[in-house]
């Protein structure tokens, strides 16, 4: 079984890219005929720029049991780090700033 996160949005203007949801597979996860709750996280928009060191917009996690897939992290605009995530944003290259990190 795999579950997925959602994408990120990047942000409006010379940015770094939003990036990839988590992807995890389970195996061995002991599953009975019963009702689950599944969450599927939703993809992020992009973000419009509203000035320097804005524009994160992370993915949202999806769940399945026990099992939390992480959504993308942020693509930044301005001098910041791309967002932690599933798959860390892009770093903003009119900036030279670091991509985020993968959690």
């Amino acid at each position: 079984m795999g579950i997925v996160g959602g994408g990120a949005g990047g942000s409006h203007v010379a940015s770094g890219g939003g990036g990839a949801g988590g992807y995890l597979t389970a195996t061995g996860l002991a599953v009975s005929a019963q009702s689950y709750t599944i969450t599927v996280g939703g993809g992020a928009p992009a973000t419009n720029f509203t000035g320097a060191n804005t524009g994160l917009s992370p993915g949202a996690n999806s769940v399945f049991s026990t099992v939390t897939s992480t959504g993308g992290g942020g693509g930044p605009s301005g001098n910041i780090a791309g967002g932690a995530g599933g798959s860390g944003g892009g770093g903003n290259g009119g900036w030279h700033t670091a991509g985020g990190t993968r959690t």
